[in-house]
């Protein structure tokens, strides 16, 4: 098998969306404790905060756990932002904390949250926002030698597979989170290959995945009517690697064949979990990748 995944999770996982440690709460020494007993080697920064900013302390609270940096991660709502400069301080800020670690990727993704209905009504933002990650992407190329990484979000201006592609237009490289991709593209019955096909067509644009899987149940009340897409009930749309609608051993044989050599992150939003709770969840998701030999 010539598939190398360099393995690695995020504080998201354990329910950490916000430098402040919530949703859950879970402090991030708690996390790096645990993300290190679980059997990760490797993390993305997470919201910019979270985690010690200062790179000496921060190195030192990964090095006496066995961790690495391997991607950091800025999460804007570009539908505030005119123009690229709007963020280019705080992009400058993070780039530079990355090549303290000697770290290439910074992947980002809009933050903003609507129905594709409230979308249809933006195209002139959504055309901005296009314009703003192709400059991101150039300079954070061309001065620091990062690359940026769109990462797809349901329910945001980035999620459908047109979108994404007139991104790699821009010759943008995609963090592809297969969960988010297929929650937004496909359906709700086991098997579903929308992730798979757009992986496919698009390798030579991904040099970093998101490891997620999407609920049947949950996509299928969607799909029918039964959840409009900001339900609470809607939190639940990401489940365990193993039980989602995504085939992880069909996504495992792809990958191989596509002889990819890149960044992993096993990532599942869960927003509700304790922090027992989501560390449960990321060494049963670990060792199940682990079960189907898509990593050793």
């Amino acid at each position: 098998m010539s598939l190398q995944v360099t393995i690695g999770t995020a504080p998201c996982s354990w329910g950490v969306w916000w430098p402040d440690g919530t949703p859950s709460g879970t402090p991030y020494n708690v996390f790096l404790d645990q993300a290190a007993e679980a059997g990760y080697k490797a993390l993305e920064l997470g919201p910019v905060g979270y985690l010690p900013t200062d790179i000496g302390q921060l190195r030192d609270e990964l090095a006496s756990r066995g961790l690495s940096i391997c991607g950091g991660t800025a999460c804007y709502d570009f539908l505030k932002a005119a123009s690229f400069a709007d963020v280019r301080a705080d992009v400058d800020e993070l780039c530079k904390r990355l090549l303290a670690f000697d770290v290439h990727y910074l992947m980002t993704m809009d933050g903003t949250a609507m129905s594709r209905e409230t979308k249809a009504g933006l195209k002139e933002q959504q055309e901005r926002t296009y314009r703003i990650f192709g400059e991101m992407g150039r300079y954070c190329r061309d001065t620091y030698g990062i690359e940026i990484l769109m990462h797809p979000e349901r329910c945001s201006l980035i999620e459908t597979r047109q979108e994404l592609e007139r991104l790699i237009d821009l010759d943008l490289c995609i963090c592809f989170d297969n969960g988010h991709y297929a929650a937004a593209n496909g359906g709700w019955q086991k098997g579903d290959r929308s992730a798979l096909d757009f992986l496919e067509a698009h390798i030579d644009h991904i040099p970093y995945l998101h490891f997620k899987n999407v609920s049947g149940e949950v996509r299928k009340q969607e799909l029918d009517g039964a959840l409009a897409w900001d339900d609470p009930k809607m939190d639940d749309i990401m489940c365990d690697l193993e039980d989602g609608i995504i085939d992880y051993e069909a996504y495992r044989d792809l990958l191989d064949r596509l002889n990819f050599q890149g960044v992993g992150i096993i990532e599942q939003d869960c927003p509700h979990a304790t922090t027992q709770e989501a560390f449960e969840k990321a060494k049963k998701n670990l060792v199940y990748l682990q079960k189907i030999h898509l990593i050793p």
